[in-house]
């Protein structure tokens, strides 16, 4: 017997982590489109693209019983219905709708999650909605109504009194149902009359619930109804039903997951085209959680294989070179798979970047301003950890080049600039970091308005001051050159905020900039957080770990090339240079390391080599220690710390000095 739809079901909920997930894939696809549409001429396949994100978001929302995520999502597919045949023009009004009925589904989403302590008020967007699809004329739900006649069946099985039930008020909501004729017994079928505002795929969308799509039969009763929709021309069935989201789990059981219930439900999951970032059927879904936990047991191993090798460089050299082929292999192997694993929790960096376009856009028109924004390298990937932990700093970043940055269009024209500025948005990876470029074509930065601002803080620059130097103020906290404080920017909390940020991910800020050219701002970090490669180092008996990215070189020296120069404390001739110098231990070794632009000297007493290490979190385990960014266990079992660069370097340039 053909299982009804409760019965191969069971609790629902246990999609809900799916629907979840692909509504934010649905939605951001939904948001990228709408942004880039040319509302004087849209194209059809942009706007069939945001009918497609909605109709599966509006399908499978009502199929689990997210009702206001249904209705919602059925008004914005009203519109774009409208919009698709041409009975309307695409307006600027139309774009907020829609863009704010997106925002609506997220908050919504959020709240079945139980992320959001209200549900939010979808009413009144719902209502725009409904008024922008009628021609911004009322309501109207009945303004643009269309009847249809339906055939269901013959049916392999009786449906159950609940999902016709179900079905049926589904669709009185939509519209009203009359002249029914209900034969709901085997080989029997159903037919009944409809009349709704919505479309066929509308239609067909609420029967599917029930029925497989070959049992549907349906029929414009009015002879003035536009044909049937794109969808249904084309044979796409971008409907999510439970069965589809059913074989995912199902797909090593014998046959591919192909059941019973494929007569009642229609084609299997793999023969839908599916629309998002997962839709590939060479790619599966993996909770962070594993990833995390695999990543951590990669890092175990990584430690044990220092172990297992500082134990062999014990042995006596014929013991030692018998075992030596093993311990290369074992050395390989781990590398690769650690490799191997990391590159899992790489992600592309458009996962950030698709936040600007909306951000800049709605800040442009709150400042009156026009702003194109270019983005490249959106490929570009990085850890995931990363990822999540960079939005806030480039946030920041591009507000600033919009506020800021950017002159209003009519300053702009006066000084022989179009009137639309334009932003940069870039992202390269350069041997282990990845560089986040942000630029604009703006005022640049103004020295003697910053060197000013300076001075009303106590801060004293000389008037022969290095360019950077001066433009590392903005750095500063507290300190801005607005003239007034906005609900943008204006309090001085940003910039220092942006510095201390990636500082806390071991990256580096800097700043180029010229007067009436624009201004380039760029963010360097590295790839991952969780194992790098560092430089270790003894200083009176403990090993500490330099990351190698910071360092640039290694130099014995001798005690008379250190100097003591009046107001700046000892110094080191590199080459031409004269590097302020951090003694950490007694000895006459110098590394020689960059943070920030700066380099210092720190004098170690010895250098014992180059290694992969597993970064452990200070806070998590013991407590936040100025001066460290994290620990590692070393090949004896023993703890080292992991010296933070640009905060050692940061306090000698300050005359101070770090005591371990």
């Amino acid at each position: 017997m053909t299982p009804t739809r409760s019965d191969s079901l069971g609790d629902v909920s246990s999609f809900h982590a799916i629907f979840f997930e692909e509504t934010d894939e649905h939605l951001a696809e939904i948001e990228k489109v709408l942004l880039r549409l040319d509302r004087a001429a849209p194209a059809a396949d942009d706007l069939n693209a945001i009918f497609r994100a909605a109709h599966s978001i509006k399908g499978t929302s009502l199929m689990l019983g997210f009702s206001e995520i249904g209705a919602l999502t059925h008004v914005l597919e009203n519109l774009l219905d409208s919009l698709r045949n041409g009975e309307r023009a695409l307006t600027h009004r139309d774009v907020d709708a829609m863009l704010r009925a997106g925002d609506l589904v997220k908050m919504q989403v959020a709240f079945r999650k139980g992320a959001l302590k209200d549900a939010p008020d979808m009413q009144a967007v719902e209502e725009e909605l409904r008024i922008l699809a009628a021609g911004g004329q009322g309501d109207g739900p009945g303004a643009r109504e269309r009847h249809f006649s339906v055939r269901l069946g013959p049916l392999a099985d009786p449906i159950s009194d609940a999902e016709l039930e179900k079905m049926l008020s589904g669709l009185d909501d939509m519209g009203s149902v009359r002249n029914r004729d209900v034969r709901n017994v085997a080989g029997g079928e159903i037919r009944f009359d409809v009349s709704l505002s919505g479309g066929e795929a509308d239609l067909r969308s609420v029967l599917s619930l029930v029925v497989a799509r070959e049992l549907i039969e349906v029929s414009p009763l009015d002879p003035d109804a536009p044909a049937k929709s794109v969808l249904d021309d084309e044979g796409l069935d971008l409907f999510v039903t439970p069965q589809a989201l059913r074989t995912r789990r199902a797909s090593d059981s014998p046959g591919g997951g192909r059941g019973d219930d494929e007569g009642r439900f229609g084609r299997r999951e793999t023969d839908r085209p599916h629309y998002g970032a997962q839709g590939d059927a060479s790619s599966i879904r993996v909770s962070v959680e594993k990833i995390d936990r695999l990543v951590n047991l990669v890092g175990e191993l990584v430690i044990t294989e220092a172990i297992v090798a500082q134990q062999y460089a014990g042995l006596d050299g014929d013991a030692q070179r018998s075992e030596l082929t093993g311990l290369r292999d074992l050395a390989r192997h781990t590398r690769n798979l650690q490799e191997a694993v990391m590159s899992i929790r790489m992600v592309p960096i458009a996962a950030v970047f698709t936040r600007f376009p909306r951000l800049v856009r709605e800040l442009s028109q709150r400042l009156g301003k026009e702003v194109e924004l270019r983005v490249s390298g959106e490929t570009t990937e990085l850890d995931r950890g990363m990822i999540e932990k960079i939005v806030d700093p480039l946030t920041h970043l591009v507000r600033n080049a919009v506020d800021h940055g950017l002159e209003t269009p009519d300053e702009r024209l006066a000084s022989g600039k179009p009137r639309c500025g334009v932003i940069s948005l870039t992202a390269t990876q350069r041997g282990g970091n990845v560089v986040i470029e942000v630029s604009d074509d703006g005022r640049g930065l103004d020295r003697e308005r910053i060197v000013a601002r300076a001075a009303e803080r106590g801060i004293t620059m000389a008037p022969d001051a290095p360019e950077q130097e001066v433009w590392q103020l903005i750095f500063e906290p507290g300190f801005t050159t607005a003239g007034s404080v906005t609900d943008v920017s204006g309090r001085g909390v940003g910039m220092d905020v942006v510095r201390r940020n990636i500082q806390l991910l071991r990256g580096n800020v800097d700043l180029a900039t010229r007067a009436g050219a624009g201004t380039t701002v760029s963010v360097s970090v590295p790839l991952t957080l969780a194992i790098i490669e560092a430089m270790t180092v003894g200083v009176s008996g403990k090993i500490y770990a330099l990351p190698l990215a910071s360092v640039l070189e290694v130099r014995q020296i001798r005690p008379d090339e250190i100097r003591g120069i009046t107001g700046q404390g000892l110094t080191l001739r590199v080459r031409d240079d004269y590097l302020p110098v951090q003694r950490l231990g007694k000895g006459d070794i110098a590394v020689v390391v960059e943070a920030d632009g700066a380099r210092a000297a720190l004098l170690v007493d010895e250098l014992i080599g180059q290694q992969q290490i597993v970064v452990k979190s200070l806070e998590a385990n013991f407590r936040r220690m100025p001066g460290f960014s994290g620990a590692t266990i070393m090949g004896d079992g023993k703890v080292a710390l992991i010296l933070d660069i640009a905060h050692t370097v940061g306090q000698v340039d300050r005359g101070t000095r770090v005591h371990h």
